[in-house]
């Protein structure tokens, strides 16, 4: 590979580096092709992508992205790249699930969020529920306390009317 195009590849891993939701480790040895378009197509489905890359040239782009970060024990050997979309869940979900059918895709680590992930804490993002359950259920969370406020105010409101058709009954028997 010439001088120029190592270049222009770094610089194409940085940019999809610092654009990516997530980034996930695998080690591909052994994975044969037609299983690699399978991945690569269930990926595309959520919005991700599997790259295969030279370790060196990876490295070189995470020094400069990930400075605080070091990728030198998780690039070596065969190593693919899955960056992920908006939903690493999903990702990470649609890779656990090959890794499990394969026995050849192994997750090696992970980077979410600056922070470096274990292929077991991969494992937990995948069974987590999706972005849209997490979602509502933020919502129903957000909605039960002021629903349950409502519940409150209206019972009282009805209660005072109760006693005030109390006081009213109570003084028209009086007179």
């Amino acid at each position: 590979m010439a001088k120029q195009e190592k270049i222009d590849k770094v610089g194409e891993l940085k940019e999809a580096f610092k654009n990516s939701h997530g980034l996930i480790f695998t080690d591909h040895s052994g994975l044969k092709a037609e299983d690699a378009v399978k991945v690569r197509n269930k990926l595309v489905e959520v919005n991700s992508y599997l790259k295969i890359i030279k370790n060196t040239l990876a490295l070189i782009a995470a020094k400069d992205v990930f400075k605080d970060l070091d990728l030198e024990e998780i690039l070596k050997g065969p190593t693919s790249i899955v960056i992920s979309g908006e939903d690493m869940i999903s990702t990470s979900r649609v890779l656990e699930n090959f890794s499990k059918d394969l026995e050849l895709l192994k997750i090696k680590a992970g980077i979410f969020e600056n922070r470096l992930l274990s292929s077991e804490e991969i494992e937990k993002f995948a069974s987590l529920p999706g972005r849209e359950v997490l979602l509502t259920n933020l919502a129903i969370t957000i909605k039960s306390p002021i629903i349950m406020l409502v519940n409150v105010l209206s019972t009282l409101t009805s209660n005072l009317v109760l006693v005030l058709s109390a006081i009213k009954d109570i003084k028209s028997k009086a007179n």
